[in-house]
């Protein structure tokens, strides 16, 4: 209320401070159209918050960004900057701005500021599920990151609907984003053309590319699955079946499959057709696979699982029908999720740096943001950890 004070005149009595009397909405209504709110800077909007802008008759006020640089005591220009390159600004100044920028509860109109600094400061993140923990905890990170150099994620889910895939990355580039964040290493054939077409910055997280086309954060799932299948050898294990998962959505399911079959052929293993089952990743396609192999005349005395999901459901088939875990069978993941740690017995598994992952998508995608022009191609890659714990041993003697 103090704001109001110098405009005793206009507020007489309590039913004027209501907006009730038509007087007072006549005078108040004439100061703002006559821009006597620019003499006065804000004190006419406090005001004008104070006894409430439907009672007062004189519509919504929006705060502008003269009234902002006055209150912070800088040019608007310099509001400017610190809404579109605050890193520009010195750390006092851009505090004092963004004070009376809350002080005022003022809120930049999104369309213009993209017309005048060609930024919108917003990157789309685009990503399958968050049912995937790895996936959750990478964009978690992603946005962390973005939030701290005032950038802000717009995340959507596609279910593994290609065309759905292409139709969000259409509207996120209509929308203007200043770059995007691709989750998976599968896409509709359409959209890395799309956004290359308009020479959007971006990501392709949990991907590599061999032939350095495209932007990538990720590593090798051939060679770290590669890296399981040596690990079993090394135990002894001959007899081992596969439960992969669904290669026609998922390449790394290719991946990884065809890692593993690279490794066994090294050791003169050959892995058979019937020793590989794909399954959904639904908790009684899993336990299904699992329970084909393991009532097998000669069940194999390893599974290697696409991932830590369905490693957990295969390890609950074994219990169920009583099949000792790693005394029967040994059981690997990938992936290292929770549960991977929490379980008993505990699982041999790769571990997938999902922060690790989330924090060099964000460095890669805002050095293309923020550096216009011909960059080279930058590939972050790195090697997949083998974790071993309870669920792998020796193999069974014969």
């Amino acid at each position: 209320m103090m704001f109001c004070n110098r405009y005793h005149l206009w507020f007489r009595g309590a039913s004027c401070r209501e907006f009730n009397g038509p007087g007072c909405c006549d005078a108040f209504g004439a100061s703002i159209g006559d821009g006597h709110e620019e003499n006065c800077c804000f004190d006419t909007l406090n005001a004008a918050r104070s006894y409430g802008y439907e009672h007062a008759g004189i519509g919504v006020y929006m705060v502008n960004l003269k009234q902002v640089a006055a209150l912070a005591g800088v040019s608007s220009s310099t509001v400017s900057r610190a809404l579109a390159a605050p890193e520009r600004l010195h750390p006092k100044t851009l505090k004092k701005v963004r004070e009376a920028i809350a002080s005022l509860d003022y809120v930049p109109y999104a369309p213009a500021r993209v017309l005048r600094s060609g930024r919108s400061r917003t990157i789309g993140i685009v990503a399958p599920t968050l049912m995937n923990e790895l996936y959750a905890r990478a964009v978690d990170t992603l946005e962390s990151e973005f939030l701290q150099l005032d950038y802000t994620g717009l995340l959507t889910c596609h279910r593994d609907d290609r065309d759905l895939e292409l139709r969000i990355v259409r509207t996120l580039i209509e929308r203007g984003v200043d770059g995007l964040a691709l989750v998976g290493s599968s896409h509709h054939p359409d959209v890395l053309t799309l956004i290359r077409r308009q020479e959007l910055p971006y990501v392709l997280m949990w991907a590599t590319d061999p032939e350095r086309v495209h932007p990538t954060v990720g590593y090798d799932n051939q060679r770290a699955m590669g890296r399981v299948t040596e690990h079993l050898v090394n135990l002894g294990h001959v007899r081992i079946g596969v439960l992969t998962g669904p290669s026609d959505v998922h390449q790394l399911s290719a991946a990884r499959l065809s890692g593993i079959r690279e490794e066994l052929g090294r050791h003169g293993i050959a892995l058979r057709p019937e020793a590989v089952i794909a399954t959904p990743y639904d908790p009684e396609s899993v336990r299904s696979a699992a329970r084909q192999f393991l009532s097998r005349a000669n069940p194999p005395t390893a599974l290697i699982c696409n991932n830590d999901f369905v490693a957990a459901w295969a390890l609950a088939e074994c219990r169920a029908l009583g099949v000792s875990v790693p005394g029967q069978v040994s059981v690997t993941g990938f992936g290292d999720w929770d549960l991977a740690r929490l379980g008993s017995p505990s699982l041999t598994t790769i571990h997938s740096d999902a922060v690790k992952i989330g924090h060099l998508s964000a460095e890669n995608l805002l050095a293309q943001v923020n550096n216009v022009g011909n960059q080279p191609v930058r590939q972050d890659e790195f090697e997949a950890e083998l974790i071993v714990r309870e669920s792998t041993a020796a193999a069974p003697a014969v």
